[in-house]
């Protein structure tokens, strides 16, 4: 009897075979994709449900409601001369589209020398109070005109 063989008490003697090498590659090797990709997501400030809420606001047209974000993606410090409130009122309504740093995301960039649809006082207006092309939601039922003009000081001085 080799050692690849063992017999039982009852006589019945059994043949186990050496496990292949590739087996522990593999194991190993899925157990390590594991660990990085459980780490990845966990370390990453990845969030379920801040990417639902994207996506339903993106499907339903209303903007997403402001979520904790980790601290690495935190707005920038208001420009100089801004509307205090500017920047409050843009991270809590249009950071979710158009990034914390204001360069683009689902929305368009709003540091660009232009827009598409105008960089005057009043295009601007236009655009956050009655939306445009389907994507960009109006926001005249939820912010005043003071916070509007708020919101259109605070852009300009991107």
């Amino acid at each position: 009897m080799n050692d690849s063989q063992h017999e039982h008490a009852d006589g019945i003697t059994e043949a186990h075979k050496p496990v292949p090498s590739y087996f522990y590659v593999l194991f190993f090797g899925l157990i390590i994709w594991a660990v990085i990709f459980m780490a990845y997501f966990l370390l990453s400030g990845w969030s379920s449900d801040a990417e639902f809420q994207e996506k339903m606001a993106a499907h339903t047209g209303e903007p997403v409601q402001a979520t904790a974000e980790p601290a690495a993606s935190a707005p920038a410090a208001e420009p100089a001369g801004s509307a205090p409130g500017g920047q409050a009122l843009y991270s809590a309504n249009c950071a979710g589209c158009h990034g914390a740093d204001a360069t683009g995301g689902f929305g368009t960039d709003l540091t660009a020398a232009t827009y598409q649809y105008g960089k005057t006082p009043d295009d601007i207006k236009e655009s956050i109070a009655n939306g445009r092309g389907g994507s960009m939601p109006g926001f005249s039922g939820q912010l005043s005109p003071a916070e509007i003009d708020q919101l259109v000081d605070y852009l300009l001085k991107l």
